[in-house]
């Protein structure tokens, strides 16, 4: 037995009755990062494994087109914005939320004795989605070919009633070589042999006649990122071979439909969609034993935000038309690159920083436990100077995340540091004594639908204050000693992600998604960050923060 510690939710009198179920075994395969580009290379394991079963290119995955997202949505059953899951979060804290159980505590509570297993190569799936205290095996692996070496053992040696698989190399590959490009392709081809490997290890079993098997991917990708909703992200592969499946490529389904889907296939209660809970659904037309229609008005693919193009810098819109060149120091866009636009500047990437299409201006950046970019070139000395960023603050780190700065949280030493939280904005700064560091935490409320919030941080130097602007209201004014009048800000490396060690967010696990960071050779003043609320077309809503 597994107890739970807690009752779950969506109590079924049906959830224990054996006569209603209708597969003894189902295998979820997720090649996370594959959108549908399968359909532009040679894939004969998928081919032959779904000839006669339910395939289609245009599934939809959930906004944003980001992992935790959709791979939350498949093993909860509900929208994005509803189970609150990110990136971040899940490589954090367990996932705790009774109310919303995964399929695997849902499966659980109905057969107490079954064996569950999830492999996957992204580690924060076993650790932040699927609960901790009911009883699934798990598996972390370092690449597709390590995880489908025990993914067949699995298979062949526990034969589990319910089996997650997650393989991140296309995904990886998309990244690195940009989505649908040569790179890209090869490795789902490559991917496609594993996918082969585990449906004959259910072959081999002896199982595979009672089993449902399923490949799906959580997103495709966009040069190389992924978190808009472009076609050719949103779009992906979606199949299904089975008993009681259909031939088939005419139905929709989302990436949330897992859920219900084993839930029918396990011949459990599948509670009506409601748009702001539970909202799975069986896709119309895959099961011979299932007439259900779909209700498209629940399938959770509203975007409420849509990015604006990053303009050229010297446009008739760009920052040259409202600032002088000689004022801006640094012009970060994370248009899919870590390039200054200024020209002045060059970064070294540390690790693997990601790009999403969805930023305030065209693309942004996700930094921190995975990669961060450090320069030599950008100095302040004992100048005035002002940072301005927008920061993602929806599914923030709970422990502070540091965006950008010139010194180390883990030594004293001279320089500042500025980074967030879920629930405020911080600012640290320090000269040569250990003595003399200066800590400012400033909670927030969450101001700008979709969850991205401006920060303005002015650095006077001579009057040893520093202004803080959120949304270009200004919220506090902080006085600092004498001392830190004269203080160089350049003892370490500018570096953007991190505190100057490289160690913090990579320690905590914290990740951020960052867009356009600029820096200005002065000191802004009210006028000035009207002037940069203008470049956003920025409209006040009413202060709240």
């Amino acid at each position: 037995m597994h107890p739970n510690k807690e009752p779950l939710c969506f109590k079924n009198e049906n959830e224990t009755n054996p006569a209603a179920r209708r597969y003894e075994h189902v295998a979820i395969v997720g090649l996370d990062g594959m959108g549908n580009f399968c359909k532009d290379t040679a894939t004969p394991c998928m081919d032959r494994i779904f000839e006669n079963g339910a395939a289609t290119l245009h599934a939809v995955s959930l906004f944003p087109t980001i992992s935790a997202q959709n791979w939350g949505a498949m093993l909860i059953g509900v929208d994005p914005e509803v189970h609150g899951l990110t990136n971040g979060g899940i490589s954090q804290r367990p996932y705790t939320n009774r109310e919303l159980p995964t399929i695997f505590a849902t499966v659980r509570r109905a057969f107490p004795q079954s064996v569950l297993c999830s492999v996957s190569n992204w580690d924060p799936i076993n650790c932040g989605i699927i609960e901790q205290d009911i009883g699934v095996e798990k598996q972390t692996a370092d690449n597709g070919a390590h995880t489908t070496d025990r993914v067949v053992a699995c298979v062949k040696e526990k034969k589990p009633a319910l089996l997650f698989v997650q393989i991140d190399d296309p995904d990886e590959a998309g990244h690195r070589d940009g989505y649908g490009t040569a790179g890209h392709l090869s490795c789902i081809s490559d991917v496609d042999a594993m996918v082969g490997r585990i449906y004959d290890a259910y072959v081999s079993a002896g199982i595979i006649d009672d089993t449902l098997f399923i490949v799906i991917t959580d997103h495709g990708g966009f040069k190389h990122g992924h978190g808009g909703y472009t076609d050719t992200e949103k779009y992906i592969y979606f199949a299904l071979a089975g008993k009681t499946v259909n031939k088939t490529t005419e139905f929709f389904a989302a990436t949330k439909d897992i859920n219900a889907i084993v839930r029918h296939a396990f011949g459990l209660e599948i509670p009506q969609p409601q748009p702001e809970g539970y909202s799975s659904q069986v896709p119309a037309g895959v099961f011979s034993d299932c007439n259900t229609p779909y209700l498209m008005d629940a399938c959770g693919t509203r975007c409420d935000i849509v990015p604006q193009p990053q303009p050229d810098l010297f446009a008739e819109n760009g920052l040259t038309a409202f600032f002088a060149p000689d004022e801006i120091k640094l012009a970060m866009f994370f248009e899919y690159n870590a390039d200054d636009a200024m020209g002045r500047a060059r970064f070294i990437e540390h690790g693997h920083v990601k790009y999403y299409s969805t930023g305030v201006r065209g693309a942004h950046a996700e930094l921190g436990a995975t990669g961060r970019l450090v320069s030599e070139d950008v100095k302040f000395g004992t100048a005035d100077f002002t940072v301005c960023a927008w920061l993602k603050v929806d599914g923030a780190p709970a422990a502070e995340a540091y965006y950008c700065g010139t010194k180390t949280m883990t030594d004293s030493g001279p320089g500042f540091m500025l980074g967030f939280t879920n629930m405020a904005t911080w600012i640290g700064v320090e000269t040569p004594d250990p003595n003399s560091y200066q800590e400012f935490t400033l909670p927030y409320f969450r101001e700008v639908s979709g969850g991205w919030l401006h920060v303005t941080v002015v650095f006077r130097r001579k009057d040893c204050a520093i202004d803080l602007y959120r949304n270009f209201r200004h919220r506090k004014t902080m006085t600092l000693p004498a001392e830190f009048a004269d203080v160089s800000m350049d003892a370490l490396p500018f570096t953007v992600g991190d505190d100057a060690s490289g160690k913090i967010n990579t320690g905590n696990d914290a990740l951020m998604n960052l867009d356009d960071l600029l820096i200005f050779n002065k000191a802004f003043g009210p006028a000035d960050v009207e002037k940069l609320a203008a470049y956003y077309a920025f409209e006040q809503a009413e202060d709240r923060g």
